[in-house]
């Protein structure tokens, strides 16, 4: 596993927000209590499972989960709590200590990560979703990849803004489309795209790189409060709105 150095070395923000959705017990897993983040309209019909970064529910996450849900007609957002106990920050510029950290908590095999990320679709399922989506953001994007990669999954496309181990190894089983929005930090995303042409998915791959964001902007290392930020957040979130809505479009048609 290779991490952008961007993802390694800068800090959590202190930014604020107000959710606008709740939290509520998504599961019980080894006699813990696994909550999920739910948002959005609980009339739409097109689910969304959204991972977040390595700083958990922060508050930039929620508010970019936020603006998804209303995007586009509106998602059932469904964020679950991939992670119990959050990387120490007494660790973040230290890239072996946080790989170590990651394969010890953030390991999608060695942590079932897909029994909460189906649990979520479920959850979704029961309030009326038919059509899913995934995104993650930084290394959540790796962690949507590998659930976007697994025979008969639900979801309909697949990616996030500031990938992190993303790559054409990452996503050569990708059972479909991607959407990735690099920022200016992470390499070259065209040659992945390009790897899965020939898989002809029913609705093309997108890519746009945000060239003046930073790695994790639309997550914990994200401010809002800063007007550059706060567009380009706006822009990235209706971006993958756009997208979901368009593979939903094209599934509900083929039905």
């Amino acid at each position: 596993m290779i991490l952008v150095n961007a993802c390694c070395n800068t800090p959590p923000t202190d930014a604020q927000w107000q959710p606008k959705g709740q939290e509520k017990v998504l599961l019980v897993a080894n006699g813990e209590e696994r909550k999920v983040y739910r948002t959005g309209p609980k009339d739409s019909k097109r689910g969304i499972v959204a991972i977040y970064d390595i700083f958990g529910y922060h508050p930039t996450s929620i508010q970019f989960f936020d603006r998804i849900a209303t995007s586009n007609g509106g998602f059932q957002v469904a964020v679950p709590e991939i992670f119990k106990e959050l990387m120490p920050l007494s660790i973040t510029g230290d890239m072996p200590a946080m790989l170590a950290w990651l394969r010890e908590h953030g390991d999608y095999k060695k942590s079932n990560m897909i029994e909460l990320i189906m649990a979520a679709v479920e959850d979704l399922r029961a309030d009326g979703c038919t059509t899913f989506s995934i995104l993650g953001q930084c290394w959540g994007t790796y962690i949507a990849l590998q659930a976007a990669s697994e025979d008969g999954t639900p979801f309909l496309a697949v990616g996030g803004p500031h990938p992190s181990v993303t790559n054409i190894e990452t996503v050569k089983n990708v059972k479909c489309p991607l959407i990735l929005l690099p920022s200016k930090d992470e390499a070259d995303m065209i040659p992945v795209l390009e790897s899965i042409k020939h898989k002809n998915f029913p609705v093309e791959s997108f890519h746009k790189r945000f060239t003046n964001m930073h790695h994790g902007w639309t997550g914990g290392r994200g401010d809002w409060t800063d007007p550059e930020q706060l567009k380009a957040g706006v822009e990235a979130a209706d971006l993958l709105g756009q997208y979901f809505a368009k593979v939903a479009e094209v599934s509900e048609g083929k039905q």
